[in-house]
């Protein structure tokens, strides 16, 4: 973690402070715990790759922006950052507090897989500031759990995930290609459509309203949105409703009845198996991990 900090100005944010941390072979990974009494602003960059994932809201305009001469893609955050080693990054946010679980990872955790180095064009590099994808978010926090609660052989079980956690990177960003499809057939305004919909507190939509909201046929949606997210339209929407299911139990302490019926069950079993099928812990579980 240091290795992606330690250009930051000391005085960036008043109050940091480590919970937990763990260094494999290929990289490191930590959670740490923040606190700005004032509006920041800061500029830094790294030498691994770095996917930050919030273990509870960010604080409010949180922004960052790539300062590389040529570059100019700047963006608000999403749930997870992903920046590329060596990219200079101009970052920010509003006071407040915010817990967050940072994977580092050398570049030939990545880069090895490849032929060569990874071309990280406009299109990627404006991917990674607001990464939404349920795949690596899931592999981000099966490490966090296994940081948090340890076990026999954890440090082996993170090295393995974090191997599969670059696979899904390069899968993600298209690097075993020169360069990336555009966002798999969906036009930018479409695909923030859908996702502005799934993140509404409101029961899921079906695949005929998103359809219908996209102004597509169901099956050219199908068809596109399996290209982006690499799964099945209606396992995307799942786990997306229950990465949102999750949210609401460990970020605004909703009760599990509350977040049954603001995702659309009927009752809190059916929601408790559902969720443990795409989570892989109870709902309880999950608010448990994240005291």
């Amino acid at each position: 973690m240091e290795a992606a900090i330690s250009e930051r100005p000391a005085n960036a944010f008043e109050a940091s402070t480590v919970e937990s941390r763990l260094v494999f072979n290929g990289g490191q990974v930590e959670v740490r715990r923040y606190e700005w009494k004032r509006p920041i602003q800061d500029i830094w960059t790294g030498e691994q790759y770095l996917l930050d994932l919030p273990l509870s809201r960010r604080p409010a305009v949180s922004r960052a922006a790539y300062v590389d001469a040529g570059t100019n893609v700047g963006r608000d955050l999403g749930h997870i950052m992903f920046v590329p080693p060596g990219r200079h990054i101009c970052s920010g946010a509003g006071e407040g507090q915010y817990r967050a679980l940072t994977c580092l990872l050398d570049r030939d955790m990545i880069e090895g897989l490849l032929d060569g180095p990874a071309n990280w064009n406009r299109i990627r590099l404006a991917r990674g500031l607001s990464l939404n994808c349920p795949e690596i978010e899931w592999l981000l926090m099966k490490i966090y759990r296994e940081l948090r609660e340890g076990g026999f052989a954890a440090q082996l079980m993170v090295e393995r995930l974090a191997g599969a956690l670059a696979i899904a990177v390069a899968r993600r960003f298209e690097l075993d290609i020169s360069e990336p499809r555009h966002a798999g057939g969906l036009a930018p305004h479409r695909l923030k459509l859908i996702h502005e919909r799934l993140a509404a507190e409101q029961p899921p939509p079906s695949l005929a309203e998103l359809a219908a909201l996209c102004g597509m046929s169901v099956r050219h949606l199908s068809r596109t949105l399996k290209a982006e997210t690499g799964m099945a339209a209606a396992k995307y929407m799942e786990r997306t409703v229950m990465e949102r299911a999750r949210r609401l139990l460990t970020e605004r302490r909703m009760s599990v009845a509350e977040v049954a019926v603001n995702t659309g069950f009927s009752g809190t079993n059916t929601f408790s198996i559902a969720f443990k099928r795409v989570m892989g812990v109870r709902p309880r579980e999950a608010m448990r991990q994240l005291v």
